[in-house]
């Protein structure tokens, strides 16, 4: 028999509702003065004005899925502090990060760098891959042939982030975060970067899009 206080499990109930309805909720440790995050589910969302510090806390929070001692994470509707190893690992799949860089490895071609982490996580997405990569690309207003043999050091800033962000876009993440999208880009690039947006939101309808930028003087 349970002898846990009603009004606890009260409580409880409460946060677990509130919860199903945020995407990302962060609240650090209460000595520590601001930081705090909370961004509802669906839409696009941009975090402004985050310091690289404030910045490499939250997304080792949400990346290794591990908060700090007295911090509050809070993903797709799950305080994670209460799950288990194989829930934590389910919950990871379920949110994708495009490094202001793109995140490709040096070694691999773009095309290698778009599909092998799908074939290694998602094996039976593989069938039709190669269209729905040409399909992104040409979208996002690339050539798919001129860019997807090259290394990362033959690509500008921009074409890293396209590959990137294709990348992701394939493995249909519930939750995106976006490092500094518009970075290190001419004008033209960064007008091309408008499509990033709706590729994702035509791709994941019900999903959530968050810019993270950082501050002014960073």
């Amino acid at each position: 028999m349970s002898h846990a206080d009603p009004a606890a499990r009260s409580d409880s109930a409460s946060r677990r509702s509130a919860y199903a309805r945020v995407a990302l909720g962060y609240e650090p440790p209460a000595d520590r003065e601001g930081g705090r995050v909370w961004i509802p589910r669906g839409g696009s969302h941009r975090v402004a004005d985050l310091s690289d510090t404030r910045k490499a806390r939250l997304l080792s929070a949400v990346l290794d899925l591990k908060s700090e001692l007295g911090a509050r994470l809070v993903l797709l509707g799950l305080e994670v502090d209460g799950l288990g190893p194989a829930e934590r690992a389910a919950l990871r799949a379920r949110v994708a990060f495009l490094p202001a860089g793109g995140g490709l490895l040096s070694n691999l071609n773009a095309w290698e760098n778009i599909v092998l982490p799908l074939g290694f996580h998602y094996p039976r997405r593989l069938r039709g891959v190669a269209e729905q990569v040409n399909d992104l690309l040409k979208g996002l207003g690339a050539d798919p042939h001129g860019l997807l043999a090259k290394l990362p050091e033959r690509m500008s800033a921009y074409e890293k982030k396209l590959a990137g962000y294709v990348r992701i876009l394939l493995e249909n993440p519930e939750l995106v975060l976006v490092e500094d999208l518009r970075g290190g880009l001419d004008a033209a690039e960064r007008a091309g970067t408008a499509g990033f947006l709706p590729t994702y939101q035509a791709r994941c309808p019900s999903g959530t899009f968050v810019l993270l930028e950082g501050s002014p003087e960073a």
